[in-house]
C-alpha cells in the first residue's frame, strides 16, 4: 500500500508503506485473521480475552446498584437473591415458588460462574500444573478438566444432600411422582436448581464461542448441552424438580471420575494408575448413566401416572402438567440423552480395548486441530493459510 509525504521544499512524493515483519508464520496468520474476522468472531475474541474482567465489572455494577437501596423493592435484588418466597404461617419454613424474575438470578450466576471458571483455571490450576511439570500442549486441557472436577464434586455433594432431605432420596423413584405437582421448593433446592441451570447455559456459551478447543464430537456435545438445558428448563417450569435433582446427581457423579482420570493422564503418571482410574470411571459410568438413569426413564414410563401417586390431569393453571400423553414428551428428551450416552459409551469401550491390549487409556475424542487455542479466529476469513 502506498501513501504520500511532503518533503522540506513542499514536493509531495509517494512512499511505500513498510511491510511489517512477522516473528513467525503463526503470528502472521493470527494477526491477519483477527483483522479479517467478522463481528461474531470479534465478539468471541473479546469475551475470550476478558473472561475475568468483563463478568467482574457487571457483577460489581449489579451489587453497587443494589447497595444504593438494599431492599426487596430494588429490582437489582432479584439478581442477588431468590425471588417468590412463600410462607403459609409464621411457624412454617419459607419455601419458594417460580416466576420470571428467576431469569435474573440465572443471569447473575452465569456471570459468577464465568468469573470463577477463568479465575480458578488461571490463578489456581495453572500454577499447580506448571509446578507439576505438565507440558504446554496439555496445560489448557488440564485446567479445563480440573475446573469440571471441582465443580462436579461440589454439585454432586450438594445434590446428594438435597436428595437425602426429601422422600425421594436414594432413588426411591415412586416419590418422584407422589403428590405431584411439586410447585414449592426449599431454599436449598431452588438455589441448587438455578445455579445448575446457569452452569449448563454457561457451558453452551463456552462451547459455541469455542472458548474451549472443539473436539471431534463437537456436534454431539452441542446436542447434549442443548437437550440438557431443555430438560432443566422444562422440569423447572412444569414442576418436575425432584426428577431433575436426581438426574443432576447421576450425571455429575460420573463427571467427577471422568475429569479426575483425565487430569491424572495430563500429569503423565504411570500408566497403571491412569488405567486403574479409567476402570473406576467406566464402572461409575455404567452404574449411574445407564442403570440409575435407566431407572429414571423406567419410572417416568411406568410409575408417573399411577392413580395412587397423583391425579395425572391436565390443569396448567394449577401446576398440573403430567398426563398419560405428556409423559411421553418427557421420555423423548430423556431417551435422546440416553442415546448420546450410548454413543459415548461406545467410545469408552474403544478405550477399554486399548487398555486390555496393553495400550494406554487415550481419549479417542482428539482435538480437531493441534495448534494452541489462545486466539479464536476463522481461518477461512484470512488470506493467509497454513497451506500456502
Amino acid at each position: 500500500m502506498d501513501f504520500y509525504v511532503r518533503n522540506n521544499v513542499g514536493t509531495i512524493k509517494r512512499k511505500s508503506k513498510p511491510i511489517p515483519e512477522w516473528k513467525n508464520e503463526k503470528e502472521k496468520y493470527i494477526i491477519l485473521a483477527k483483522k479479517k474476522a467478522g463481528i461474531w468472531t470479534r465478539v468471541a475474541n473479546y469475551i475470550f480475552e476478558h473472561q475475568i474482567e468483563l463478568p467482574l465489572k457487571i457483577i460489581s455494577a449489579i451489587i453497587l446498584s443494589y447497595l444504593v437501596n438494599p431492599t426487596p423493592q430494588n429490582p437489582f435484588s432479584k439478581f442477588l437473591f431468590l425471588s417468590y418466597p412463600i410462607q403459609k404461617s409464621s411457624s412454617d419454613e419459607i419455601q419458594y415458588g417460580k416466576g420470571y424474575w428467576d431469569i435474573a438470578y440465572i443471569v447473575f450466576w452465569i456471570l459468577v460462574l464465568t468469573f470463577i471458571r477463568e479465575f480458578t483455571m488461571q490463578y489456581l490450576l495453572k500454577s499447580f500444573a506448571l509446578y507439576a511439570g505438565i507440558k504446554t500442549k496439555s496445560l489448557t486441557r488440564f485446567m479445563e478438566q480440573g475446573y469440571i472436577f471441582i465443580y462436579c464434586l461440589i454439585s454432586t455433594s450438594a445434590g446428594s444432600y438435597i436428595m437425602s432431605q426429601g422422600p425421594y432420596g436414594y432413588f426411591n423413584t415412586k416419590y418422584l411422582w407422589i403428590d405431584y405437582p411439586h410447585f414449592l421448593m426449599s431454599p436449598s433446592l431452588k438455589h441448587y436448581y438455578l445455579i445448575q441451570f446457569a452452569f449448563w447455559l454457561q457451558q453452551i456459551t463456552v462451547l459455541l464461542l469455542k472458548i474451549e478447543k472443539p473436539r471431534k464430537d463437537f456436534v454431539e456435545m452441542a446436542a447434549h448441552h442443548i437437550i440438557t438445558c431443555l430438560l432443566i428448563g422444562g422440569s423447572y417450569l412444569f414442576n418436575f424438580t425432584r426428577m431433575g435433582n436426581t438426574v443432576f446427581v447421576t450425571m455429575d457423579f460420573t463427571d467427577i471420575w471422568l475429569s479426575f482420570a483425565k487430569c491424572l493422564k495430563y500429569l503423565e503418571l504411570p500408566s497403571i494408575i491412569t488405567d486403574m482410574m479409567f476402570v473406576i470411571f467406566m464402572i461409575t459410568w455404567i452404574y449411574t448413566r445407564h442403570y440409575l438413569y435407566g431407572l429414571i426413564i423406567w419410572t417416568t414410563y411406568a410409575e408417573s401416572c399411577l392413580p395412587e401417586n397423583n391425579k395425572c390431569i391436565w390443569d396448567p393453571l394449577n401446576g398440573y402438567w403430567l398426563t398419560w400423553w405428556s409423559k411421553y414428551i418427557i421420555l423423548f428428551g430423556l431417551v435422546l440423552l440416553q442415546i448420546l450416552m450410548v454413543y459415548w459409551f461406545s467410545l469408552i469401550l474403544r478405550v477399554a480395548w486399548r487398555v486390555v491390549t496393553g495400550k494406554n487409556a487415550e481419549d479417542t475424542r482428539s482435538d480437531i486441530e493441534d495448534d494452541d487455542d489462545n486466539i479464536i479466529v476463522n481461518p477461512e476469513e484470512c488470506k493467509y493459510t497454513k497451506n500456502k
